[in-house]
């Protein structure tokens, strides 16, 4: 137990390697002290970006009492906290990276802008504000693409140029309040974070993972109140 422990330290510390730090240059007196950072680069590459949040100063403490063989948590303390920080807390983490993500999207496309809610989105075209949706048991025609955060294609109507008819209650949250902003005939693009889109469920139907961030281009084609 004490040596994985050691190990997720090990990997753990590295993510900080992403921060804006002050930048001290090693001094490698020996082979073993250039292997040694040629190690921690290497493995800072491979995981520098994956959790922002993390202490640093903690880490490193950890890092240190590891290796000193005085640690200030026992195995079950540490596996506990290990535990409750990757499946309890998660939530924090992906909010925390989302609106990172989305207020960087918005400074580098200004046409870009968010509602109270999170969603973020930009309108090609407006369609007829004279036919919107009133109520969600309206129902609307659809083309539309949803891709993950990486740009990977989930489900999409787009290459066959086909089109979907459904209930807007059935639709996520988020699709539901950026289909609103439109009128028949438009078109627009939106980000919606994970609590807009499929939450903390996924979608096991599309092969969508809990707490992803999805991306969706739609053109409303036909409205039809109910």
């Amino acid at each position: 137990m004490r040596k994985s422990l050691i190990a997720i330290f090990l990997l753990v510390a590295l993510v900080s390697c992403g921060r804006k730090t002050a930048v001290v240059k090693p001094t490698m007196q020996t082979s073993a002290d250039s292997m040694s950072y040629v190690v921690g680069m290497n493995l800072g590459y491979n995981l520098a970006g994956i959790d922002t949040l993390l202490n640093i100063d903690m880490v490193c403490e950890g890092l240190r009492d590891a290796y000193a063989a005085e640690p200030k948590l026992g195995d079950e303390e540490a596996r506990a906290a290990f535990l409750k920080y990757m499946n309890y807390d998660v939530y924090e983490r992906v909010k925390h990276f989302e609106k990172q993500f989305l207020e960087d999207l918005r400074r580098q496309d200004r046409k870009f802008v968010a509602t109270t809610s999170g969603l973020t989105y930009k309108i090609a075209d407006i369609g007829d504000m004279k036919h919107v949706i009133r109520n969600n048991r309206d129902t609307v025609l659809m083309r539309y693409r949803i891709l993950d955060q990486a740009g990977g294609v989930i489900d999409t109507t787009y290459y066959e140029a086909d089109t979907l008819r459904l209930a807007v209650g059935d639709m996520p949250r988020g699709v539901i309040e950026a289909a609103k902003l439109i009128g028949e005939g438009g078109h627009m693009e939106a980000w919606l974070p994970s609590n807009l889109a499929y939450g903390s469920a996924g979608c096991d139907s599309l092969n969508i993972a809990p707490n992803t961030m999805l991306y969706y281009e739609l053109w409303l084609v036909d409205i039809e109140r109910r």
